[in-house]
């Protein structure tokens, strides 16, 4: 029953301090060193239980952070330097769009872009990351929509809570495309370059990876999985909803993701594990 559980942005922090607790009284919480050892070095890992969180929005520092640090928990937070770094965008392409109109969007991207026709709601996970931000330079000037203010967290932050030392730091990309939209020279240059300048940022090895999106076969594939072989990271995550076993790819593991609910919910998503998701389709037809 080991699993790792994957937050993003938790701006409830009595919902997350309950989920801590809970997760703290059923599982034996594991920090990334233990779970190297379970893959690399055959340690026996019971009903353990690792937390990780994609992004490094700014409730990672302010809310998550501090909780973790009150109950001695240990986590993984992925995030990107050039967000961290302000170095010429400050948000994320999905944090940017947030409260835009879509149709407009769309009606933007179909014009200058010659997208075709939508087949489902996550069109735009299917361009390319630099199509989608000239889509967005689109939409704030003819919309007159101003660049909202940075939701991340800082360098600082980041290197603070690295030298305090619970939480891990991995690499997220530079930018968060869906690496599989992208030429080859640019996944490569999103994956290693994320990961080089986290290390020159913190001032050691970078070991670990989550890829954006991360689901295997359509977000990434055998492509960014060889990329990463060729750097200093060791564990890659992916967002395919299963319990770890050490017969994983070390460069594919998976993990659940938690945002929203009631702890009853919690628990039952939990309960279900693997079987959620497929429940969950067959129950909303």
């Amino acid at each position: 029953m080991n699993k790792i559980i994957n937050f993003h942005a938790v701006n409830n922090s009595e919902w997350f301090e309950n989920v801590i607790v809970y997760l703290k009284q059923k599982y034996d919480v594991v920090g990334i060193k233990q779970l190297y050892d379970h893959y690399y070095n055959g340690k026996t890992l019971r009903n353990a239980c690792l937390i990780t969180v994609d992004d490094g929005h700014l409730s990672s520092a302010e809310v998550i952070y501090p909780i973790l640090k009150k109950h001695n928990v240990p986590a993984v937070f992925f995030v990107s330097p050039k967000i961290a770094c302000r170095d010429g965008i400050t948000n994320f392409w999905f944090q940017e769009i947030s409260g835009y109109d879509m149709d407009r969007l769309w009606q933007i991207g179909r014009e200058f872009l010659n997208l075709k026709t939508p087949v489902h709601t996550e069109w735009i996970k299917e361009m390319n990351i630099d199509d989608i931000w000239k889509m967005i330079a689109y939409y704030q000037k003819f919309y007159h929509v101003s660049p909202k203010a940075p939701q991340n967290m800082t360098a600082e932050q980041i290197r603070q809570i690295d030298r305090e030392g619970l939480v891990a730091i991995g690499a997220h990309t530079l930018t968060h495309p869906i690496l599989a939209n992208e030429t080859g020279l640019r996944a490569e240059e999103e994956i290693c370059s994320s990961i080089t300048r986290l290390e020159a940022m913190l001032g050691h090895p970078v070991l670990t990876f989550a890829y954006p999106n991360g689901i295997p076969g359509v977000n990434f594939g055998v492509r960014e999985k060889c990329i990463l072989k060729g750097t200093s990271v060791k564990l890659a995550f992916s967002t395919q909803p299963r319990n770890f076993r050490t017969s994983d790819d070390v460069f594919a593991i998976p993990r659940y993701g938690l945002s929203t609910g009631s702890m009853n919910f919690v628990r039952l998503k939990l309960f279900l594990g693997k079987y959620y998701s497929p429940l969950r389709k067959l129950i909303r037809g």
